[in-house]
């Protein structure tokens, strides 16, 4: 399984399905199975996109609180494609659009290390999360 790790609150709105594009500056040839794992930072200018206030339901810039999850796996999701054409408010301009399908968030996250770019999950990391989504390695 490959991971890709995203800083809050981002991850948290893909993990509960409300960001079905994740924005790079880089693409990628991996298509499939994706690890989505929360970082150790909090990105504020995140916590102040209006997205993301709207997808939280809220007024306010976010604060990290229970809902937020550090140094985990929090979801697997299903990459399915990669470019520079995506229509949706989540897509950001002059980046390098990935599109995410078939989200699973877990319901506990799998405690990890993250990495740049796309990496490969450590077996037993792994295990644990296919274990939690009833899959078979």
């Amino acid at each position: 399984m490959r991971g890709l790790t995203v800083r809050q609150p981002w991850a948290w709105a893909i993990a509960a399905d409300l960001k079905p594009i994740e924005n790079r500056s880089w693409a990628t040839r991996h298509r499939g199975e994706i690890a989505i794992h929360a970082g150790q930072c909090w990105d504020e200018a995140g916590a102040r996109d209006w997205r993301i206030m709207e997808a939280a339901k809220s007024e306010e810039p976010l604060e990290p609180d229970e809902r937020f999850v550090f140094g985990a796996i929090v979801a697997v999701a299903d990459l399915v494609d990669v470019t520079r054409e995506a229509s949706s408010p989540w897509a950001e301009p002059g980046q390098v659009h990935w599109l995410l399908a078939n989200v699973r968030p877990l319901a506990e996250p799998v405690p990890c290390r993250g990495w740049q770019n796309v990496w490969q999950v450590p077996a037993d990391v792994e295990a644990l999360v296919r274990a939690q989504l009833g899959l078979t390695a």
